[in-house]
Formats: structure tokens, sequence, C-alpha cells
């Protein structure tokens, strides 16, 4: 993500109300635009919510992987069948998440916690979010050690 200004980043935690509605924060309004894209996550653990620029370039590198693979073709199924575009904000700051994705992803769930994942905004259950955050905790030392590695495949030797 070329300008720094668009990245979404920071957490906020948020309750959906009965009608499955979600206050997405101001600044994230901001960045999101008049219209954007709810989808699964990659994984199908959260729902992530896209500017419309970003989420056709995620749509073609999915094109760019093959047409004929079985394996793609039956995910991309289930991702596009759970994803809606041309999503808004109503006059609250509110965003509906459909019903479908809603009970796929989040169950029952009306507590949520919504992050900024650079290029898009995330929205996970709590329970989720704090089992999420316990395992980061546990995993930590490995991956410092891990990015540790990285940095010094990247500098360069003199």
């Amino acid at each position: 993500m070329g300008d720094k200004s668009q990245r979404f980043i920071g957490s906020f935690n948020h309750s959906l109300d009965t009608k499955g509605r979600l206050v997405i924060p101001q600044s994230f309004r901001e960045k999101l635009g008049e219209s954007f894209c709810v989808a699964p996550s990659y994984d199908f653990k959260s729902i992530s919510i896209y500017p419309t620029e970003k989420w056709e370039a995620r749509n073609e590198a999915y094109e760019k992987l093959g047409k004929m693979d079985p394996a793609l073709n039956r995910y991309l199924e289930q991702f596009y069948a759970l994803s809606y575009d041309e999503q808004s904000c109503d006059g609250q700051g509110r965003v509906l998440l459909p019903a479908n994705i809603r009970q796929k992803i989040l169950g029952e769930e009306r507590d949520v916690e919504i992050t900024g994942a650079n290029d898009h905004i995330r929205v996970v259950a709590e329970t989720v979010s704090s089992e999420s955050w316990t395992q980061f905790s546990t995993e930590l030392p490995q991956l410092l050690e891990m990015i540790a590695a990285l940095e010094k495949k990247e500098t360069p030797k003199e």
C-alpha cells in the first residue's frame, strides 16, 4: 500500500445491534469511501471490509492463480458467495453486515473487535480475538526469532 495515510490501523470494540448493523469508526469510514465490499477473510475466521480499489486488487490476484484448479474453484465459490460489494454506511456510520456472512463467521456473537489490517478492516468476534491474542502471546518468542532471521536475510553483506 503506497499511501500510508490510507492504512487501516488501530482496534475498537463494538457491538452489533439487533438488526446486525455495526458502527464503523470515523477514521475507518473516511478511508473506506462511500462504497466498499464486505467479504470473508482469507481463512474465513473474520469478516473483512475492503475499499473497492483494494477489493478489486484482491480479485485480480485470485484470477491470476488459474481457473482450472479444483481447490481454488471450491474456495472461490464460498468466498464469492459470502462477498457483498457496493455496501455503504448509513447516516449514523453503521454498516449492515449481511445475515449470511454474519451467521457463518460470527455465529450468534454480537460483541466484536474491529481492527485495522493495513489495506482493509477486520471484524472478529471478541471471543475469537481473545483466543487469538492468547495464541499470539504464546508464540511471540518464536515469531521474534523468525523475524530476526528474515532481517538478517535482508541485510546486505559488506
